[in-house]
């Protein structure tokens, strides 16, 4: 739960006739990460060259194409008994032509349907206008059209003072036919107007008779033909193709680990990485297979193994929040529990406020299910989407707002005590009051800061012993003294004590920051005395928790008092007192939602993590074969070992 799931590097020595199905089956349970042979079996072994590679990848883009072009129906599990009888079945096939005949016929179709459609909407705006439409446009001369709105006087005068042009008032619309050099600055001044002009395309007739000339009904029902067509093909053979798809599919990817593998005229030798725990299983799977003809055998390695985080399941939602600063070495504490527990806590000291977190756990909710089940026409304006899509993904997005739950519900449960609510009190004496009670909070958060740093600290020695690095473990303890030396002195700095040598616990501190510097000056030399400052600034900084939460209240309560003031006054200052409070609140909700999360964040990546945490482990990444039209050969789906 702590560490990473334990994974050892394996050999696997197989004959030749069995290797396809081995790599099936390594497929189908996702076991094995697929290494380049080491050193010692390249010297011994040749590459491994028995598959069709360019058939394989020419087979798969043939039908590949032919599923995208196919209207996707309900598949079955085709039974497929290997390669041969896959090309030959896609050989049967003699739909390609007809379907991508289909396809042109179609595109054909909808763009002529489009600019038909383009067309006859200008057309309805030229209602009035009696002439022929091709004089309009010529060498020398363009046209365009513009709605009649409220808003187009103005351009319409810019236009006849700054350019010389020929102007049509219609019904609902008017034509400015200009000479072309002009076009430029007709463009400029809609520009600027806000104006949508629509350039009148080279068409010849009148209005009447070009509606007539264009049948979109009858292209519609061509249409509509074709699919007819596409739809009964797809029915008969879409099945079939995606299962030969996805088939080539997996034969593609089998290919490509061909390079990792070596061979001989009768063996083949596949290395990886494994989970321990599955060993015994994969074991039994082969010997099913290969009827005990194989070799699996443990390689001892000096290799950084890659990680497989392994946290319960109410954790797991936190491994984003590690994998984004560093992945875990394997053989390193997996701090993602720590910071799903603290991070939560942190964040709910910090906002305080039942109605702040009231506010940002509806919005976590509303923002999971809106994502989740986006509406068909979205009311967000489309460039804050899509500034926001460039910053952050929806599955982030996602996993941060179900990180702030239980942080919200912290606060809330604070804000109850503290009897805040957007800075509004409610008819009760609150458990405790924050702005009365500063320097209580302060010690508080000062005490979490020393039992964070202590915490690391541990954790750190720790980790170096499991890894049977005594002298660095030395160092980690050698910092904890110090650190818990200078916080005794501190403490009898500001509760007025003596710190002199009649003063015992000083006395014992003294002691403990000078065994501490020996134990660090041993195990990481002179120049990790630099770092005694960074010790006392790690246990400070936690006083922020303090410092945001007051930012917090105080802000609140401020633009409260100022709306309430205001309800004395008259209608304007009233008016004026409820915008503040307003707009006051909501900047103070999105501080309060920023400033807690970043800064939650920040104090157990920066003051926590650097006492024991290294980082730049590798993810486990197994070659894994995914299904979902064709069945496992070897391994059933709800195998309760995968």
């Amino acid at each position: 739960m702590f560490l990473p799931s334990k994974i050892e590097k394996v050999r696997l020595i197989i004959p030749k006739i069995y290797y396809d199905k081995a790599i099936t089956l390594l497929g189908e349970l996702g076991f094995l990460q697929i290494e380049i042979l080491e050193n010692e079996s390249k010297k011994i072994l040749k590459d491994f060259k028995e598959i069709e590679y360019d058939k394989i990848n020419r087979y798969s883009q043939k039908i590949r194409s032919l599923e995208s072009n196919l209207i996707k129906q309900n598949t079955k599990n085709i039974p497929i008994k290997d390669l041969k009888q896959v090309f030959h079945e896609v050989d049967k096939i003699k739909i390609y032509e007809e379907v991508n005949e289909i396809k042109k016929q179609e595109e054909k179709i909808n763009a002529s349907i489009k600019e038909s459609n383009s067309i006859l909407e200008i057309i309805n705006l030229m209602k009035g206008f009696k002439y022929d439409l091709k004089i309009l446009n010529g060498n020398r001369i363009e046209s365009f059209i513009i709605k009649k709105t409220k808003e187009d006087e103005q351009f319409i005068e810019n236009v006849k003072k700054e350019i010389d042009c020929e102007l049509n008032e219609l019904e609902n619309s008017y034509i400015f036919t200009i000479e072309k050099h002009n076009k430029e600055k007709l463009a400029n001044l809609a520009n600027k107007d806000n104006i949508n002009l629509i350039k009148i395309p080279n068409i010849e007739g009148k209005i009447e008779e070009i509606k007539n000339s264009h049948k979109i009904d009858r292209e519609k029902e061509e249409l509509i033909t074709i699919n007819h067509k596409l739809e009964k093909l797809s029915k008969k053979y879409y099945p079939i193709v995606a299962n030969l798809k996805e088939y080539l599919d997996i034969e593609v990817k089998k290919s490509s680990i061909i390079p990792k593998v070596g061979s001989t005229d009768y063996i083949t030798v596949i290395e990886g990485w494994i989970e321990s725990k599955k060993i015994s299983f994969l074991e039994e799977k082969l010997n099913e297979l290969a009827s005990n003809q194989f070799i699996l055998e443990k390689i001892k390695t000096t290799e950084e193994p890659p990680t497989k985080m392994e946290n319960p399941v109410s954790f797991k939602l936190y491994e984003f929040f590690i994998r984004f600063y560093s992945m875990p070495k394997s053989s390193e504490i997996d701090p993602t529990i720590f910071f799903g527990i603290a991070f939560p806590i942190f964040f709910g000291l910090m906002v305080g406020d039942a109605g702040y977190g009231a506010t940002f756990l509806l919005l976590s909710f509303w923002l999971i299910h809106r994502i989740k089940h986006p509406p068909k026409k979205s009311h967000i304006p489309r460039k804050l989407s899509k500034f926001v899509k460039t910053i952050i993904s929806k599955n982030s997005l996602v996993m941060i707002m179900k990180a702030i739950i239980p942080g919200s519900i912290i606060a809330i449960a604070l804000g109850i005590i503290f009897n805040e609510y957007f800075g509004f009190a409610l008819p009760y004496s609150p458990l405790f009051n924050v702005t009365k009670n500063v320097s209580t909070l302060l010690l508080i958060s000062g005490w979490i800061g020393v039992g964070m740093v202590s915490f690391g600290f541990v954790l750190g020695a720790i980790n170096a012993l499991y890894n049977k690095k005594v002298k660095k473990a030395i160092g980690r303890i050698g910092w904890l003294l110090v650190a818990w030396g200078i916080v005794i002195v501190g403490l009898a700095v500001l509760h007025k004590e003596s710190i002199g040598f009649s003063n015992l616990e000083a006395v014992g501190s003294y002691a403990a920051i000078v065994i501490g510097i020996i134990l660090v000056l041993r195990s990481e030399g002179t120049q990790s005395l630099m770092e005694i400052p960074s010790v006392i600034s790690h246990i400070l900084s936690y006083t922020r928790l303090v410092g945001i939460l007051l930012a917090s209240v105080i802000l609140a309560q401020v633009i409260n008092l100022i709306f309430v003031s205001s309800l004395s006054d008259s209608i304007p200052f009233i008016i004026g007192g409820l915008i503040i409070l307003v707009f006051g609140q909501l900047f103070n909700i999105v501080i309060a939602l920023f400033e807690g999360g970043i800064q939650g964040a920040r104090l157990i990546y920066v003051e926590f993590f650097s006492k024991f945490f290294e980082g730049n482990g590798n993810m486990f990444r197994p070659f894994k074969i995914e299904r979902q039209n064709t069945a496992n050969v070897y391994v059933k789906k709800d195998k309760k070992n995968l």
